[in-house]
Formats: structure tokens, C-alpha cells, sequence
């Protein structure tokens, strides 16, 4: 997979130059929002992209990648569907403000509803990911 660096020293010169230019927050996606963006690294292996981009720029983040769902994306583009995922890991980071927003993308596609039903713990009624999800527009 593409990541934007290999090392937090390499990707803090990368948000710096964003945080120098003025940017007011990065929106951060990767394929698993609960990855941890570099594991091996000791004290941190937690954080995910933008929790690192935020550590490192002090600019608030937004992170994304298959929120609410068990897989990422690239599974769609061959019509494969997604289950449902816990987002307690999610809501706990966004809380203890390892990331500032978060974004929702396919789940969104195949429940317009899906943030009320969250919101209000109906957990039971949020829909799976058909990839054909894709195809319609609400």
C-alpha cells in the first residue's frame, strides 16, 4: 500500500512544509482507520495517519479509512461487499483527541441514515456494504 512516508521523521518534513504554508487541517485516509501508521515505532505504535500528522504539524486532522466496515475499499472495485465493524475503537481516539473529524464514505453510500442510527446506538439496524452500494445516489 502507499503511505506518504516510512518513518515519523520523514513524514513530520512532510507536514511541516503544509503547517508552514498555512494549511488548516489535514485530511488524513488510509485503507484501516485503526492501523497503526507506523507499528515498529516504540511509545506511539497506536497512532494512526492522523494521529501522527497531528503529533507531528500540531494542525488539526481527519482521518478516514473504512470506517464502520471490516475491510477496505479496494474490495468494492471488484464488487465485494463489507461487514459492519465496531466503531468504539474510533469514537475512543476521536475522544482522547488523537484526531480532531472523522470521515465516513461507503458506509455513508449504502445507509444514508447510518450517522443518525450511531448516533442513537441502533446498532442492530446499520446495514453491511454491498458494493453495489455504489451505484446509487441519495
Amino acid at each position: 500500500s502507499a503511505k506518504p512516508s516510512s518513518n515519523p521523521d520523514e513524514l513530520e518534513r512532510l507536514v511541516t512544509v503544509f503547517a508552514e504554508a498555512g494549511v488548516d487541517c489535514i485530511h488524513c485516509s488510509q485503507r484501516r482507520i485503526w492501523e497503526a501508521e507506523f507499528p515498529d515505532v516504540d511509545g506511539e505504535s497506536g497512532l494512526n495517519l492522523a494521529g501522527w500528522v497531528k503529533k507531528l504539524s500540531g494542525l488539526p486532522t481527519i482521518s478516514v479509512g473504512s470506517v464502520g466496515l471490516n475491510s477496505d475499499f479496494l474490495g468494492s472495485y471488484a464488487g465485494e461487499g463489507s461487514q459492519k465493524r465496531d466503531i468504539s475503537d474510533v469514537i475512543q481516539r476521536l475522544e482522547k483527541g488523537e484526531f480532531d473529524l472523522v470521515a465516513v464514505g461507503r458506509a455513508l453510500l449504502q445507509d444514508p441514515e447510518w450517522v443518525m442510527k450511531v448516533r442513537y446506538g441502533r446498532w442492530e439496524d446499520i446495514q453491511d456494504y454491498d458494493a453495489d452500494a455504489q451505484d446509487n445516489y441519495f
